[in-house]
């Protein structure tokens, strides 16, 4: 196991952002399928989705949204900032990268060093680790930035992606700090099992007009070329397969178990696959935080979101699963931070 220590920075502040727009689950799946889905959406845990109602909304847009909430609030400087880290799937376009464009967005200096990172749903953890490799090398502070607009890059008439994801955008500071408790991460990656989830369109696939036309699934479902795949089972299998594990080892490393932790929060994949890694873990009921029900599947910005809604300080184990097939692990605390989330019209 690679355990990766990081010392002397903190979260200063975190702030989400989701659409005002709810997509009620059960009435979409009636819509769209015109059968009874609620094995699936009990399954999923999804009762609704916060998804863009403007087609021309971006990750970047939230993002952008959540930062600037964080700078009116003044007890962060623009020129405090020294870095952009941009954690997407989901980017505006390939060139130029989104962390370019919100550095002038946000009217951040032109010494601002920016740069994104290409992830899915174990993201945010990749994201927070990087950018305090960041922070503690320029001794300054870091925003993160992390969301994506899934839901624009599915079917809507496909049974394994349509029901699942919810839109989001969300920014973190990270500043160097004395006196703070460290934090550590581990990561696991096995690409043999990347075809699990992709999202066909780049170089390699060149867009034609047969990756526009829908194709009926053996499951009844359609979806075209150019929307997500994901299999849900081999996903699933996986994570149940390697993530308790991964985790069991990461705290024995550390010499901790669930007891000394105040929260587990996790990329919310689905709830079944919470509830038994966290059973299989040792983590209460009462310790495990879950979003999933009222937002879906947010990507990797599912975890800044549920610390902003739980707006608690707090020791957390927090975890990850995600396209490549990748897991992330940390160990954090949210300590002395400025939690905040809005809904906003988008």
């Amino acid at each position: 196991m690679n355990l990766c220590t990081i010392k002397g920075v903190r979260i200063e502040a975190i702030s989400a952002v989701v659409p005002k727009n709810v997509v009620n689950n059960r009435e979409f799946a009636k819509e769209h399928f015109g059968e009874d889905m609620t094995a699936a959406i009990n399954a999923l845990g999804i009762e609704q989705r916060h998804v863009c109602a403007n087609p021309e909304t971006t990750a970047l847009d939230m993002c952008c949204k959540a930062a600037e909430r964080i700078f009116d609030d003044g007890k962060i400087a623009r020129e405090d900032i020294g870095a952009v880290v941009f954690v997407t799937q989901t980017p505006d376009m390939l060139i130029p990268n989104n962390a370019s464009i919100a550095q002038f967005r946000l009217g951040l200096q032109r010494d601002t060093l920016a740069f994104d990172i290409n992830h899915a749903c174990a993201g945010w953890i990749y994201g927070l680790w990087n950018a305090s490799l960041v922070a503690k090398n320029l001794n300054k502070k870091v925003i993160l930035l992390d969301g994506d607009t899934n839901s624009k890059y599915v079917s809507p008439w496909d049974k394994g992606t349509a029901l699942l994801f919810g839109d989001c955008g969300t920014a973190t500071v990270v500043s160097p700090a004395d006196k703070v408790p460290d934090w550590y991460f581990t990561f696991d990656t096995d690409g043999s099992k990347a075809a699990a989830t992709t999202l066909d369109i780049g170089f390699k696939h060149q867009l034609t007009e047969k990756a526009f036309e829908y194709e009926v699934q053996k499951d009844g479902g359609k979806r075209r070329n150019i929307d997500m795949f994901m299999d849900g089972a081999a996903i699933f299998a996986h994570g149940y397969q390697f993530i308790p594990k991964l985790i069991t080892d990461f705290m024995d490393e550390l010499e901790m178990d669930a007891s000394e932790y105040d929260k587990l929060i996790a990329h919310q994949a689905n709830l079944l696959l919470l509830r038994k890694v966290a059973k299989k873990i040792g983590f209460p009921e009462e310790k495990q935080v879950y979003i999933i029900e009222n937002f879906g599947n947010s990507s990797s910005a599912c975890i800044p979101l549920a610390v902003c809604l739980e707006k608690k300080q707090c020791h957390a184990l927090i975890y990850g699963i995600g396209a490549g097939v990748s897991i992330s692990v940390g160990d954090v605390r949210f300590v002395g931070t400025i939690y905040e989330v809005s809904e906003e019209i988008f």
